[in-house]
């Protein structure tokens, strides 16, 4: 062998090391994404429960109306196939985006109906108090979980802008993240 081919092959083997190298670093990043979308699904699974529970007691306040709370429910029914979504790929900018508009739909939902019933009910009863409390809670842990999911995605997005590495995520089709703006349900 000569010279030139034996420094080719070496040019080679490194240019395929870095390939890997940069491709196992942007999957690494994509993975923190999944990671912390964890966080943000556990919160989901407790602010939608506790949603239900003050859906039953507003139910209570809203005889004369029993449909008053078919918006609500089915907008938490979207929101959780949304979540679902997001779950199986937590990096995709699209099922991120139809999450934010399912949540935005719930909120304004929750907030008609929390408008209608929350003079009368917090006055009136205890447990909607301690749900109202509970739910504050909540929103504050998942505020803080999108915001590790957020730091995630930027991470990932920044990893993708930088060359040479962009040439690897085009090349291999990684997309950007989307950060997440999630549950601001005022009580």
């Amino acid at each position: 062998m000569s010279t030139n081919s034996i420094a080719l092959l070496a040019l080679l083997a490194l240019l395929v090391f870095w390939v890997l190298g940069a491709y196992n670093r942007l999957v690494r990043l994509k993975e923190l994404i999944a990671d912390a979308f964890v966080a943000i699904d556990l919160q989901f699974q407790e602010r939608h429960d506790l949603i239900l529970r003050l859906v039953e007691v507003a139910g209570e306040f809203l005889q004369h109306d029993p449909q008053a709370l078919t918006p609500l429910v089915q907008a938490r029914k979207t929101v959780s196939v949304a979540n679902d979504a997001l779950r199986s790929r937590p990096s995709s900018g699209l099922l991120a985006t139809q999450l934010m508009t399912a949540e935005e739909s719930l909120q304004q939902q929750f907030d008609h109906l929390w408008t209608g019933v929350s003079t009368l009910a917090m006055q009136a009863d205890p447990k909607v108090r301690e749900l109202a409390q509970q739910l504050t809670a909540i929103q504050s842990k998942l505020t803080f979980a999108c915001q590790a999911f957020n730091l995630a995605a930027q991470q990932f997005n920044a990893a993708q802008l930088q060359f040479p590495t962009l040439l690897v995520a085009r090349l291999f089709g990684f997309t950007p993240a989307i950060a997440l703006r999630l549950g601001q349900t005022d009580v």
